[in-house]
């Protein structure tokens, strides 16, 4: 601030600043040329001075949120969370070893139906209660957890399903602040946008959405990091990966290399300039097949806006994303619902309309999964229900493209061959070598002493792509609780198969809560063929999805020019018209006169 320093005392008094190192002299304005000038003089200075004292303000505040965005969790405070975090779990976790207990000394008196209702109750509400108070990364284990009706009871899966979209949120004036800062310098959010909700439209974790309405009309959503997540964020991985490396050989499966690939994931969700590109290579994907066709999407993925996109704030187009007529009549706040919670709806999940809404849900997610993983291998590695919605006419869509995966060339080959496998899986020991080939070849290991390494190899692929009565070979169990679980085995999981996992596992999930019958390894058997045949030949290395020229269009349903788009179109000509016609007749008027 020194080179302010020779006009800041003089700024009361415009007639004193110095111009060109020259003090203006005391005499009152006229209209002579160099006192004009001098008095330009006079307000330029003065107006640079006050932009420098305001620029200075802002980079200092800048720097300010930026050096606590990016501090880490003080250890003292860590340690609270953590400690916070053990004080919740250990009841839950210790009642179904305790209480089971006093019921064989005859000190409990419930029956054993009952018993295990009761626990459920108890201790489903106590986690809840727990990862709402804790927050951060302890929230996106919940909601993986709210997907897994087929592993926790319906207490748990009903109560954590609030997670996925429904947290406490930040406060409207914190987030107008954040979107004024990143998209339009710090200055009125006017400059841009018309109108900007402060109920958002959704809550998660990492970020909340809003929506709003931009100076062209436009209606987007506008997506926003929370404030000071990052170092609570990793402070929390650092404490589930201690939890998981104290627990190693308790729980179902070895959660520690889990933990440490979602750790390294997490960059690129605290990253909203490459959730922006994922957004549109997610996209690209999911509109061809593998051999480079471009096919209609089955499902809708919001995209970008051009510029507006940067690390913390990021707007889509939602044009094509409204809720269902189902949705604005049972929502006043017009929050979307996802499709588990079609009791929100009216459905009857048993009726035929219900069973017709699942397999609809089931179609497009695995037609539009099977396409990210063989048209480019680019996977979205988020896809717990808080991410999927039902749109107008019963269309999905899919948001929230942070945490993606990239396979490449060899992995696609690999998981087409163990699709092919599982698909065809008839029990016989070439099949399970087979399996167990594709499994190791993608860089799975496991511990040491297996009585046969091949059938539990097999077994992780009939987890990941089997049919839903599969028997495992090797007498391995499909229960993850179970000591037989062929998952208690791993001591190596890769960062891809974690996520196509998550993929494969959500569907499972989904078919088990809708109670429809549905075989991934099936439907993905026709796309895994393809991939085999663009991949594996020698003339031309395809190009992934996402880099075909036809990766920049939307289709026809995307680029249709609507009625009310060419109106307006017209409408800004004409204004434009009209207003620079003005502009000259004034100048010429002006002209004239300054002739006479």
């Amino acid at each position: 601030m020194a080179f302010l320093k020779p006009y800041l005392p003089t700024l009361a008094e415009p007639s004193r600043i110095p111009v060109h190192g020259v003090p203006a002299p005391r005499t009152k304005l006229s209209h002579a040329p160099w006192k004009r000038v001098t008095h330009f003089g006079h307000k330029a200075h003065f107006l640079a001075a006050s932009l420098m004292i305001l620029t200075a303000k802002r980079t200092k505040r800048c720097a300010s949120r930026q050096a606590q965005e990016s501090a880490t969790l003080p250890p003292l405070q860590r340690l609270q969370r953590s400690l916070r975090f053990y004080s919740a779990i250990i009841p839950v976790l210790g009642q179904y070893i305790f209480r089971p207990w006093l019921r064989t000394l005859g000190v409990e008196k419930m029956g054993e139906d009952e018993l295990i209702a009761e626990m459920d109750d108890w201790g489903s509400k106590r986690l809840q209660e727990a990862l709402l108070d804790l927050g951060g990364f302890y929230v996106k284990t919940g909601q993986v957890l709210s997907t897994r009706v087929d592993l926790f009871s319906k207490p748990y899966t009903s109560r954590l399903r609030i997670l996925q979209d429904s947290l406490p949120p930040v406060d409207a004036e914190s987030i107008r602040e954040i979107v004024s800062e990143e998209l339009c310098g710090g200055g009125d959010l006017s400059e841009l946008i018309r109108e900007l909700d402060d109920e958002p439209l959704g809550t998660a974790s990492i970020a909340q959405v809003h929506r709003g309405v931009l100076n062209d009309g436009r209606e987007v959503a506008i997506k926003v990091l929370r404030p000071h997540m990052e170092p609570v964020l990793r402070g929390d991985v650092a404490n589930l990966k201690l939890f998981a490396l104290t627990l190693r050989g308790r729980l179902p499966v070895d959660y520690y290399p889990v933990f440490c690939e979602l750790e390294r994931a997490l960059d690129g969700e605290l990253d909203f300039l490459s959730e922006a590109q994922s957004a549109l290579k997610v996209a690209a994907s999911i509109r061809h097949n593998a051999l480079g066709k471009e096919l209609e999407a089955p499902l809708v993925v919001p995209l970008p806006i051009p510029g507006m996109a940067t690390r913390k704030v990021l707007g889509f187009d939602i044009a094509r994303c409204k809720a269902n007529s189902y949705h604005e009549a049972t929502m006043s706040n017009q929050k979307w619902v996802e499709p588990l919670q079609t009791e929100e709806l009216g459905i009857d999940l048993g009726s035929s309309a219900g069973k017709a809404l699942g397999r609809r849900i089931l179609e497009a997610l695995t037609t539009a999964y099977g396409r990210m993983v063989f048209s480019s291998g680019f996977i979205h590695g988020d896809p717990h229900p808080g991410n999927i919605f039902v749109l107008e006419g019963g269309k999905v869509a899919l948001i929230d493209c942070g945490q993606v995966a990239q396979l490449f060339r060899e992995q696609r080959l690999l998981v087409a061959e163990a699709v092919l496998a599982a698909a065809a899986y008839d029990g016989s020991r070439g099949m399970i070598e087979l399996l167990a080939k594709c499994v190791r070849k993608f860089g799975v290991t496991f511990f040491e002493g297996q009585a046969d390494e091949d059938a539990c190899a097999a077994s992780v692929a009939l987890y990941l792509f089997g049919e839903k009565d599969v028997v495992f070979p090797g007498g391995y169990s499909k229960e993850e609780f179970s000591d037989k679980s062929p998952l208690r085995q791993l001591k190596s999981f890769p960062m891809e198969l974690v996520l196509l996992g998550r993929a494969s596992v959500l569907v499972k999930g989904v078919a088990a809560r809708l109670d429809v019958a549905w075989s991934v390894a099936k439907k993905w058997a026709p796309l895994a063929k393809d991939a085999i045949a663009a991949l594996c030949s020698e003339d031309e290395c395809r190009l992934p999805a996402w880099a075909l020229s036809s990766a920049a269009h939307q289709g026809a349903s995307g680029s249709r020019l609507r009625f009310r788009d060419a109106a307006r179109g017209c409408a800004a000509l004409v204004r434009r018209w009209g207003i620079e016609k003005a502009a000259t007749i004034l100048t010429s008027s002006s002209k004239e006169k300054s002739k006479d």
